[in-house]
């Protein structure tokens, strides 16, 4: 995957402020884009859903700008619209001052961790000196309590043209310092806007967050996981290849209606989001808010572009104050599709007002006893531990564990569990065998167990080892093929024998039919029309077999010995210098056929160490890679 510092600069900033402030004048001409787009938006010169611009600053870092309502009635749609910015276009109308959606538009900024801001003083035309810094002032105080409690005012009149490029300058001094972007768990597009467009299809709009996404990619859409591949992307009407996490996109996806796109949808990714009804966060409510929330009580739950009603309960011993924070499980009406460590806000059904927010610590939470310290304690522990440390207590308290399972414990996603899994195994950390992650000291101690028992003996049942060891079959599986091949032990017709028990066949037959194999190179010939040509038997094949110098790939496709290292360094080699390797990029290194690498991948498929990704392959098991 290439690096994020070879993404281009950019940034994604949201207005917000109260109806008829001025914010999609302003957008207007900063842009020349009308972001109304709606007919009714136009006739009642009021912003009702969603709009969206774009803007070059004058560092030359690309702006995509996202027009949200001011309008009560239309906060739902606000907060559709702010969940993926990286900065906020606050704009306050000269002439009135701090209003109540100032207000509320200002607590959910706060309540997203928005820190970064500028202050439109908007319409200055329509005011004096004197009454304009009275306003300044009370913007000034009203910010003071806020996440942009330090953010500039810049006065501005869309209308005669000033300010405008004192508010640019202040946007591109802001976004100069790097953005806190991690691109982790694959990409993940919250949908905000599904069309039809003439010629492609759907389109789903939304901000990008997680990681790139190319032209070509399979995708889930969540909840409900339907497949579907990106067939085209534009950022601000261009065309392109792939998209950059914080940039506004278009995606043009293959097979499916708008109607099956709605707003909260998230195209991901497959495991880069959970579904789930039920979640562990923390909550704040705000001073503001009028009372504490009864337990069970009924709120406008809102996440990304999702929206859901939820009921709260309370897992610390008293409800939550006004002003005060604590931890809850919300059990949501409906299914919503999001990750560990994104932000809420709520807000009362009736009268509707926001009252409060904080983070999801659990994204597919289980019943936790309410009061009980020890899992109030795991909860602040899983919200503050870094990822990594999640995935290496979990392995070390469980013992061997799949990505999936390491993933449904922590509510790390998978990609990030295979890159922290990938970066311990090569730290010695920890050892993949079999698709299992164990500690490498268990590993270690399985082999040497598994040598004790053999000692002198006539050998033993391989199908009765895992239970006997209590480890996973599948690692057991692969942990004595890995000894096998190292001449530590010798597996033959469902048993394990100490190492010298079974013979290496000999004769002519033996050795033509081996350099016959050796001779085909990348492409070996079919294995039954070798043997039948050849004149050898089914017994020598299976006598080959057992003493390692034969491994059978499929029963028509086989290599010797010398045969499999040379594909396993090839696939080493090629792995070295991709994150993701294709069949087509295999075929053509290897100067074979298709059907030999697709079987040979499909052999490690099912020996866990790789695993299949869209069209291509990842490593899991690095240990299965020559030294």
């Amino acid at each position: 995957m290439t690096a994020e510092s070879e993404a281009p600069q950019a940034a994604t900033v949201g207005t917000a402020g109260h109806v008829d402030h001025g914010k999609s004048t302003l957008v207007h001409a900063l842009t020349g884009i009308d972001p109304d787009r709606l007919a009714e938006e136009k006739a009642r010169g009021m912003t009702i859903d969603l709009g969206f611009a774009w803007l070059t600053l004058p560092s030359g870092r690309s702006v995509s700008l996202v027009d949200v309502p001011g309008h009560e009635r239309f906060i739902h749609n606000m907060l559709a619209g702010v969940g993926g910015i990286d900065a906020c276009l606050f704009v306050v109308a000269a002439d009135e001052g701090v209003m109540p959606q100032t207000r509320e538009h200002l607590d959910i900024v706060t309540l997203l961790g928005i820190e970064r801001g500028v202050v439109a003083l908007a319409k200055t035309d329509l005011v004096d000196e004197e009454w304009l810094e009275l306003v300044r002032e009370e913007v000034r105080e009203t910010l003071a309590t806020s996440s942009l409690s330090h953010a500039p005012i810049v006065p501005v009149s869309a209308r005669e043209g000033r300010g405008l490029d004192a508010l640019l300058n202040a946007l591109d001094a802001l976004l100069a310092q790097p953005l806190s972007r991690p691109q982790v768990g694959g990409p993940r597009l919250p949908v905000d806007r599904a069309f039809t467009q003439r010629g492609f299809g759907t389109v789903v709009t939304g901000t990008l967050a997680g990681g790139p996404l190319d032209v070509g990619d399979m995708v889930h859409l969540y909840p409900g996981g339907a497949r579907t591949r990106v067939r085209g992307l534009q950022t601000h009407r261009a065309a392109e290849d792939r998209a950059w996490p914080g940039r506004r996109v278009a995606v043009n996806l293959g097979g499916v209606a708008p109607a099956d796109v709605p707003r909260g949808t998230v195209v991901a990714a497959p495991g880069a989001v959970a579904e789930t009804r039920r979640v562990d966060a923390t909550l704040r409510l705000l001073p503001s808010a009028p009372r504490a929330l009864k337990p069970g009580e009924r709120v406008s739950w809102h996440s990304g572009t999702a929206e859901a009603v939820a009921a709260v309960r309370y897992l610390e011993a008293g409800p939550i104050q006004p002003g005060s924070a604590g931890w809850v499980q919300w059990r949501l009406g409906e299914a919503v599709a999001i990750r560990k460590g994104d932000p809420y806000v709520i807000r009362r059904l009736s009268p509707p007002m926001t009252i409060g927010g904080g983070e999801i610590v659990r994204a597919a939470a289980r019943h936790v006893p309410r009061g009980d310290p020890a899992a109030l304690e795991a909860l602040e522990r899983a919200r503050r531990a870094p990822p990594v440390e999640l995935v290496a207590a979990a392995v070390e308290a469980a013992g061997p564990l799949t990505p999936d399972e390491i993933a449904r414990r922590t509510e790390v996603s998978l990609d990030d569990v295979t890159a922290i899994v990938g970066q311990m195994e090569r730290e010695d950390r920890l050892r993949i065998v079999g698709g299992y992650a164990a500690p490498t000291a268990a590993v270690d101690a399985l082999s040497r167990r598994i040598d004790a028992l053999l000692g002198p003996s006539a050998g033993l049942p391989r199908a009765a080892l895992p239970r006997q060891l209590g480890a996973p079959a599948p690692l057991v599986a692969a942990l004595l093929e890995g000894m096998a091949a190292d001449g530590l032990l010798v597996l033959k017709e469902g048993r394990v024998l100490p190492p010298g028990q079974a013979a290496v066949p000999r004769g002519p037959e033996a050795a033509r039919l081996l350099a016959a194999l050796d001779e085909g190179g990348f492409a070996p010939p079919d294995l039954p029309a070798l043997a039948g040509a050849q004149g050898a038997t089914t017994a020598l094949l299976d006598s080959l077999a057992a003493a390692g110098e034969l491994v059978r790939i499929t029963p028509t496709f086989g290599l010797t010995r010398a045969g499999y290292a040379r594909w396993r360094q090839a696939i080493g080699e090629a792995f070295a210098e991709n994150e993701q390797v294709t069949v087509s990029q295999l075929r053509d290194q290897l100067g074979t056929s298709r059907k030999y690498v697709l079987a040979f991948l499909e052999h490690l498929d099912a020996r866990a160490v790789t695993r299949r990704v869209g069209e291509a392959r990842i490593l899991l098991d690095r240990s299965w890679l020559p030294e």
